[in-house]
């Protein structure tokens, strides 16, 4: 018994002796930055993001474009171009290029789906996204105009 004893004993002593301090590395803002970055909160807020039912803050969203038509062409055409304004600033939030692509990729596969159950493959929300991003790119693109009259540069003799 008295050998077990000591041996507990040396074991405990051990083991204090290898106990290691660890303090966890200090969070930067850009640690902070990238953790916002894959849990997409400003993607997954948008109102035709469908979510996953068990969704944890790392998951992806289930669809990204999970649209209801009203019927009436012109408010969906509104819908969908102010659908592209939410997620251009959704985009920007989240700092995720790759949310449009996502997007696309959903209406087309949508639209398939659309195009089994009902024949028809056309869909004025989707429509109504896809000019609304054109519209912005095109804003974009423009060249800011200047002011005042533009200078005239000297002449080289």
């Amino acid at each position: 018994m008295a050998v077990k004893s000591r041996l507990k004993s040396s074991k405990a002593r051990a083991v204090k002796a290898l106990r290691l301090a660890y303090s966890a590395p200090v969070l930067n803002q850009s640690t902070i930055e990238e953790l916002r970055r894959f849990m997409l909160p400003a993607t997954k807020a948008l109102p035709f993001v469908r979510l996953r039912a068990d969704d944890q803050p790392m998951c992806r969203p289930e669809s990204f474009w999970h649209v209801r038509p009203t019927g009436k062409r012109e408010t969906d055409l509104r819908l969908g171009r102010r659908y592209a304004g939410e997620a251009i600033a959704a985009m920007k939030a989240d700092h995720n290029s790759h949310l449009i692509a996502h997007i696309i990729q959903d209406i087309i596969k949508d639209a398939a789906e659309r195009a089994g159950k009902q024949g028809r493959i056309r869909s004025p929300i989707a429509l109504g996204f896809l000019i609304g991003l054109s519209e912005a790119m095109a804003a974009a693109s423009e060249p800011e105009p200047r002011a005042g009259p533009v200078a005239k540069r000297p002449r080289r003799a």
